[in-house]
C-alpha cells in the first residue's frame, strides 16, 4: 500500500471517530420534549379568552358536553341558553327530544328569549340545517353575537366513523372562526373506562376537534326529588372550572349549587361499596359477637370467603374509623396499649 493510500485511511478514520462519538451523545430531554412546554403566551391567551357563562362557556369556542343518557345535559344547556339570551342571540337545535317534550321546550325558549329549532316539525332534516349553516359560514356571516347549542351531536354526525365527523367539525370550526360560540351535547359510552371514568361516544376526533370537553356526572334522584349534576373539564383551551348544579325534578328547574360536588367520586364510592358488600356482610357477621384483633379478623374472613389477604385487609381498612362520629366507618379500631394490637369492633349501629 502506498504512503498516499495510508494517509487517506488515517484521515478517514480520524473523521469517522468524531462522527460516531457525536452519534453516541445522549439526547437532551428538554429539547426532545420542548414542543409541549407551556409558554407564557399560551397562558396569556387562555386568561384573555372571554368567558360568557358561569366559567363553563368561552366565547367563539367549540365545546362538547358529554354525559350518559338522561344525566341532565339538556336541562343544564337550557339554563345556559336562557341566561345567555340576555346578551346573545341563542339558537338551540333540538333533535333529541320526543314530540311530547317539544311543547314544554318551546314554552321555555319563548319565556326566556332564545330560539328553539327542530327539523321534524319543519318537515325537514338535520342535513338541511347543516346546509344552511354551511352557507352562512361560506358567505362570511358575522356570528360573533350568536350562541349555538346542538342536542345531540349524534343526530348530526356519524360518530363511529372518522369520515362521518370530519365534515361536521370542519363546519363547526368555520363557524367559530366567524365568531360563533358552539356547544355540542354528546353521549358517553355505556361502559366506563378501567379507571371508572366516563368515555365520550365516538371516534377520537370528537375530543381532538373541540376546544373544551366536559363530562357531566349526576347522582340518582334524592329523597327530596333533586338531582346533583357536576360538569367537570377534561380538555380545555381556556380557564374553565368544574361547576355543580341541582335539578328539581318536580319543577324541572336548575339552579347553581353553592359549592362544587365531586359527583364522580361519590358514584365511584357507591360502586365500590356495592362490590365490597359480600365481604362487608362477612366482616359484620364475624364481629357480631364481639371485637377481634385485626389479623384474626382477616384470617376468619379469608377462611370463610376464600378471598385473598390483600383484598380482605383492604376492605377492613376502607370502612374502619377511630371515632363513632366517623360517617364512613362501619367498624372502629382501637389500639391496645400492651402490645399495640389493632382491635376491631362494630360501630354502634353498624349491625345494620
Amino acid at each position: 500500500m502506498t504512503t498516499a493510500a495510508v494517509r487517506q485511511l488515517v484521515a478517514k478514520a480520524r473523521t469517522v471517530k468524531p462522527q460516531r462519538e457525536a452519534e453516541a451523545q445522549p439526547l437532551d430531554p428538554l429539547a426532545a420534549l420542548g414542543r409541549w412546554v407551556v409558554t407564557a403566551e399560551q397562558v396569556h391567551t387562555m386568561k384573555q379568552t372571554r368567558i360568557i357563562w358561569r366559567d363553563l362557556i368561552a366565547m367563539s369556542h367549540l365545546a362538547g358536553w358529554c354525559g350518559p343518557a338522561n344525566s341532565g345535559k339538556t336541562q343544564v344547556a337550557k339554563k345556559a341558553a336562557a341566561e345567555l339570551a340576555r346578551d346573545f342571540t341563542v339558537l338551540f337545535f333540538q333533535e333529541d327530544a320526543s314530540a311530547g317534550d317539544l311543547p314544554a321546550l318551546h314554552e321555555h325558549a319563548k319565556e326566556h328569549g332564545y330560539h328553539l329549532l327542530n327539523s321534524t316539525l319543519a318537515g325537514s332534516s338535520p342535513e338541511e340545517q347543516i346546509k344552511a349553516l354551511r352557507a352562512l359560514a361560506r358567505d362570511g356571516a358575522d356570528l360573533s353575537n350568536y350562541v349555538f347549542f346542538f342536542d345531540t351531536l349524534k343526530k348530526y354526525a356519524d360518530l363511529m366513523s372518522k369520515g362521518g365527523t370530519r365534515g361536521f367539525f370542519q363546519l363547526m370550526r368555520a363557524m367559530t372562526q366567524r365568531g360563533a360560540t358552539v356547544v355540542l351535547l354528546c353521549h358517553t359510552n355505556k361502559h366506563r373506562g378501567p379507571d371508572g371514568k366516563l368515555i365520550f361516544e365516538g371516534v377520537g376526533d370528537v375530543r381532538n376537534d373541540v376546544d373544551e370537553l366536559l363530562y357531566l356526572e349526576s347522582t340518582p334522584k334524592a329523597d327530596d326529588g333533586t338531582v346533583t349534576m357536576t360538569l367537570k373539564p377534561d380538555k380545555v383551551r381556556c380557564v374553565i372550572r368544574e361547576t355543580t348544579f341541582v335539578l328539581d325534578t318536580a319543577t324541572m328547574t336548575v339552579r347553581a349549587a353553592d359549592r362544587v360536588v365531586d359527583v364522580g367520586a361519590m358514584l365511584a364510592a357507591q360502586r365500590q361499596r356495592q362490590a365490597d358488600e359480600p365481604l362487608i356482610a362477612c366482616i359484620r357477621a364475624a364481629l357480631r359477637d364481639g371485637g377481634m384483633a385485626f389479623e384474626a379478623l382477616k384470617k376468619a374472613v379469608m377462611t370463610q370467603t376464600g378471598e385473598g389477604r390483600s383484598r380482605v385487609g383492604h376492605v377492613i381498612e376502607a370502612y374502619c374509623g377511630d371515632e363513632p362520629s366517623d360517617t364512613h366507618a362501619l367498624w372502629l379500631e382501637t389500639r391496645m396499649r400492651t402490645n399495640n394490637t389493632r382491635y376491631i369492633s362494630l360501630k354502634p349501629g353498624g349491625e345494620q
